[in-house]
């Protein structure tokens, strides 16, 4: 067959035409190779003609690690190969496939017809071949995903594509990140995984974990509050409460109880405002006090008399830009909750643990084997330092005592937001009167003023670590570079995510302060992970005030 090698390059530079065209991420255009030396080739298999379906790779690169698929037991078949097609089945969608890395210069795909223990039997429409397991490379499987299901594209540069699995076939793979969808040529491609969905990842995990087990019950309603899950997390805690009196569990519930009853009373003010105001009185969608404003986590009231006046004298005249924006900071114990779930050991800042704290840490956890049983010893713990006894506290989980560690500074990656964002150039480029620091801010709002009031900084932290966008969250910790604040300072041309045209706005990453950029994506990596989920209550202020109405043309006009 002297012209199946003329087709196969033709086919070949065909798929990397399509590669050209489609809109796909930056990936290796050469296909690498497993990196061993060249595998023996079992007794009866015939010297490879360079069939369509097998592609000649360069030796140069060499493919990314993995482990070989799992390969589903078959019908034991000897092995065999045979020169002419195999009677097979008409090919499925759910047909079982392969992709097979013989060496590092040949690869085979097709159906699989005979799977056993040693040996593997692959049809790929022209020709059977049967490979010995153990002297290939790599068997990938060809996974079949279901509508909407997310997974990872592992390409053979190393480069890793998440995003939503349309398509893997033995020709190519289809794929959608965000809005974008792309397609890249199977000579790309080193192997596609799925994800499991939320249904199956949860009945995975509680059915591996036994009713005696406790902890893992708790921490299985700790992954499910992180999933937003807050209905299911509810029913775990309950069902544990109802086999144990654990007080974490307690406090939890409790906390979620009331997470919900927020987000309840914030949607039903949602409502409120969108219905019209009643005739003859106060509109019932006017509040007096709305959720999250005039009073901090801590419940003190934010607001304060405006300058000039006492507390009983009403200002005077209009109010000024500055009274009209929003007073409703964190508080000082709540900033040092933040800080404590900030500790990095490693490098720890400056803290104590007041006497109390010790006095409680012994009456609450003193039948704890990490703290110490005989008296001498327990009023020993009085004398530690700080850092040791934070250490202490975060072993036994002992999240009620946590108030009791006062953080004298902030800790390492804190300071790096303060110094290389916050006060960077965050505040003097997003939080100006006429942009997010001012009255026509919208849902996003950065507070001002006195650069050294830390109530201010951690906030504005707050809200940048809480805000998302159409789901997409300001600051992403699995991928820094994606984060909408990095996204949002890049010139609209070159980011993924441009910001919102408006007027006035301009970027604050570009060639000439590349150092801003890195030390953004610095801080980001730099902060405690996994993240932890701050018991800090705080609901952003709102600057979106409803526009005029337009009255009809033979409506009313208020």
């Amino acid at each position: 067959m002297p012209q199946m090698p003329i087709l196969a390059s033709i086919l070949v530079i065909a798929l990397r035409a399509v590669a050209l065209q489609d809109p796909v991420p930056p990936a290796g255009q050469q296909p690498p190779a497993p990196s061993q030396a060249p595998a023996t080739q079992s007794p009866g298999t015939p010297a490879p003609s360079t069939p369509p379906s097998a592609q000649p790779a360069p030796a140069a690169p060499a493919p990314p690690a993995a482990e070989p698929a799992p390969l589903a037991p078959a019908p034991a078949t000897p092995p065999a190969e045979s020169a002419a097609p195999a009677a097979t089945a008409p090919a499925t969608e759910l047909q079982r496939q392969v992709w097979i890395f013989i060496d590092r210069w040949k690869e085979f795909g097709g159906t699989v017809t005979a799977d056993t223990d040693l040996d593997i039997t692959v049809y790929d429409g022209h020709e059977t071949r049967t490979f010995r397991k153990a002297k290939v490379l790599d068997i990938i499987e060809i996974v079949h995903p279901k509508p909407g299901q997310r997974g990872l594209v592992q390409l053979r540069d190393g480069t890793v594509v998440r995003g939503e699995i349309i398509r893997d076939t033995l020709e190519e793979v289809e794929f959608k990140v965000d809005t974008v969808q792309g397609k890249l040529p199977r000579s790309q491609v080193y192997r596609v995984v799925l994800e499991l969905d939320f249904d199956a990842r949860y009945a995975r995990i509680k059915s591996a974990i036994s009713p005696e087990e406790h902890g893992r019950r708790l921490g299985l309603a700790r992954w499910l509050t992180d999933q937003g899950r807050m209905d299911l997390a509810i029913m775990e805690l309950e069902a544990l409460l109802r086999d144990a009196d654990i007080e974490e569990a307690r406090d939890m519930l409790r906390d979620i109880n009331a997470r919900v009853k927020l987000a309840q009373a914030v949607e039903a003010n949602k409502r409120n405002h969108a219905k019209p105001a009643p005739e003859g009185g106060n509109s019932a969608s006017q509040p007096a006090t709305a959720p999250g404003a005039g009073t901090s986590a801590a419940g003190s009231t934010a607001s304060s008399p405006t300058k000039g006046t006492t507390a009983g004298d009403p200002p005077k005249g209009p109010p000024n830009s500055r009274e009209m924006l929003p007073k409703d900071l964190l508080s000082n114990a709540d900033v040092n909750l933040v800080r404590v779930y900030e500790i990095d050991f490693k490098d720890p800042p400056r803290m104590t643990v007041s006497p109390e704290g010790v006095r409680q840490l012994i009456l609450r956890y003193g039948s704890s084997a990490l703290v110490p049983a005989d008296s001498q010893a327990r009023n020993a713990l009085y004398s530690k330092n700080g850092t040791e006894l934070a250490h202490l506290l975060f072993d036994l989980k002992a999240r009620d005592l946590y108030g009791y560690i006062e953080v004298d500074e902030d800790p390492a990656s804190i300071a790096k937001f303060r110094t290389r964002v916050h006060n960077s150039w965050l505040i003097g480029n997003c939080a100006t009167s006429r942009c997010h620091g001012g009255v026509d801010a919208g849902r996003f709002f950065l507070y001002t003023g006195n650069a050294k009031d830390q109530r201010i900084r951690y906030t504005n932290l707050l809200t940048l670590l809480n805000f998302k966008v159409d789901g997409k969250p300001m600051v992403n910790f699995e991928d820094p570079p994606n984060s909408l604040l990095i996204q949002y300072a890049l010139p609209r041309t070159t980011a993924r995510y441009p910001h919102p045209d408006v007027k006035g706005w301009k970027p604050v990453f570009n060639n000439s302060t590349p150092q801003l950029m890195q030390d953004t994506l610095d801080w980001i990596r730099s902060m405690y992970q996994p993240r932890p989920e701050y018991p800090v209550k705080y609901v952003p202020p709102k600057l979106n005030a409803p526009d005029r109405a337009t009255p009809g043309a033979d409506g009313p006009d208020r």
